[in-house]
């Protein structure tokens, strides 16, 4: 059974204070190429959330093991179908959602998952770790404890 993904609403929302500091962290270590630890960061705030706040970590923490699978594990099958799974996700968001520049990383996220299928296909031998984009935010970071 698949789920129908929820329309983003607006990008100007307030997040709760330990989502937007899970976000950040997330985001620093997946800017750093520490894609397992974003992916933890990132997974503490998606237990706590609902909606479509939850859906938007669920497509990061997939795309952050989309390229553990690829650099950690060297699985191109594993790492198309998280990239894909994350990519589909993070569709629906508008630029700025939560924050973030979105749709940089998701034409980058895309870039990697086009290069991932031809790894699969036997094309190429592995994911080139220049492909990751990073994720940047729209406006400044907020003042966070």
């Amino acid at each position: 059974m698949r789920l129908a993904l929820p329309e983003p609403k607006d990008s100007g929302m307030t997040l709760r204070l330990d989502t937007e500091l899970a976000l950040e962290r997330g985001r620093a270590l997946h800017n750093a190429a520490r894609y397992y630890q974003a992916h933890e960061a990132w997974e503490a705030a998606w237990l706590g959330e609902e909606g479509e706040v939850r859906v938007l970590l669920q497509g990061l923490i997939q795309v952050a093991a989309g390229y553990v699978k690829a650099f950690d594990h060297r699985r191109p099958g594993g790492s198309a179908r998280l990239l894909a799974a994350g990519l589909k996700k993070l569709t629906p968001f508008p630029d700025g959602f939560a924050g973030l520049s979105l749709a940089s990383f998701r034409e980058g996220v895309a870039r990697s998952l086009v290069e991932a299928q031809r790894w699969v296909a036997g094309e190429r031998a592995g994911l080139d770790p220049g492909l990751a984009p990073s994720l940047e935010r729209v406006l400044p970071a907020p003042d966070l404890p």
